[in-house]
């Protein structure tokens, strides 16, 4: 039973979901990185957000790739918006890449969008701050998230 957990737990990594540190509790929000491996600003923004997520440290920040690179991929990609009840954002951006948006957990609202412009220090500032709002539960409105691509 256990190793089929550990498989199940890996599986998920391997699909861009981190998994939250304890299997019960649920995230304060979502960091939801949207590539593809042909996507050049993708090649700028994931590696500062990596990094950016590890000097934050925080376990009630879960991050999930939305990637569109092969239909598998996005297949997957889908289920993982599904399961995390993110379809608008994931329906809202298919086909847009390069940039990640910030969504509350709970309310499922967007906080807001980081992009290229960002180094890592400032997604890590802007990621901190915005996590103040998931956890109270409010809005803000931000101006860098990509206009929906309604197809």
């Amino acid at each position: 039973m256990m190793k089929r957990l550990t498989a199940a737990l890996l599986g998920l990594s391997v699909l861009g979901a981190s998994v939250p540190a304890l299997a019960n509790s649920t995230p304060d929000m979502y960091v939801v990185m949207f590539r593809a491996d042909w996507c050049g600003p993708c090649k700028i923004v994931e590696p500062k957000l990596d990094s950016a997520l590890r000097q934050l440290g925080d376990p009630s920040i879960e991050y999930v790739t939305i990637d569109i690179t092969t239909p598998h991929r996005s297949e997957m990609s889908a289920h993982l918006a599904f399961d995390r009840e993110i379809v608008p954002q994931y329906n809202s951006w298919m086909g847009v890449t390069g940039f990640a948006a910030v969504i509350d957990a709970d309310t499922k609202q967007t906080l807001g969008c980081i992009n290229m412009v960002y180094d890592t220090d400032a997604m890590r500032m802007h990621i901190k701050n915005l996590k103040t709002y998931a956890v109270t539960n409010q809005s803000v409105q931000e101006v860098l998230c990509p206009e929906p691509n309604y197809l």
